[in-house]
């Protein structure tokens, strides 16, 4: 019986433990109506600064990051030249690659999907230019000697059957 007596004890103290622990940060109810206040949100000083229209920027960019994933590889190859390749990690749902552009204010190139496979094949012409791999596993840029420094945008189109664009774009310097 004294054994019995010992773990309703236990028992007991490990359920009021546990009512006291789970009330914490509870708050608490007003004394004469019984209701608990309502929860003011707090706004910080930069929610107060943004403006409408930069939210609505900052939303579809973030939403972008999450619907294009792509990754810039400019570590050396053991190849001729220069290049840097990128992979895309991830895309918009019915949408594929388009084209892709290298922009900086002293150079614009722009190849189509069908460029870059040509590329690939027969070589880019003037050694500046986009190129994919015939079986689509690598993509990448290659450029002279004299674009070494450059700081320009990678920018990649995607495009689904409707016509619909959507663009990635990330600021490099050409190494």
């Amino acid at each position: 019986m004294n054994l019995k007596k010992n773990k309703m004890k236990s028992l007991l103290a490990v359920l009021v433990l546990s009512l006291v622990t789970s009330a914490c940060g509870t708050p608490l109810a007003s004394e004469s109506t019984g209701q608990v206040p309502p929860q003011v949100p707090q706004q910080n000083k930069e929610n107060k600064e943004k403006q409408p229209e930069n939210v609505a920027q900052d939303m579809a960019a973030e939403q972008q990051e999450k619907e294009i994933l792509v990754v810039v590889d400019q570590e050396p190859k053991p190849i001729e030249g220069n290049s840097f390749d990128f992979f895309i990690e991830q895309l918009p749902a019915g949408y594929s690659l388009a084209s892709m552009q290298w922009k900086s204010e002293k150079t614009d190139i722009v190849s189509t999907i069908e460029q870059a496979i040509k590329n690939d094949r027969e070589g880019i012409p003037g050694g500046n230019g986009f190129y994919i791999s015939g079986n689509g596993q690598f993509t990448g840029f290659f450029y002279k000697d004299e674009l070494k420094g450059e700081k320009g945008k990678l920018i990649l189109v995607f495009q689904n059957e409707q016509g619909n664009e959507k663009t990635w774009e990330k600021e490099l310097t050409l190494k």
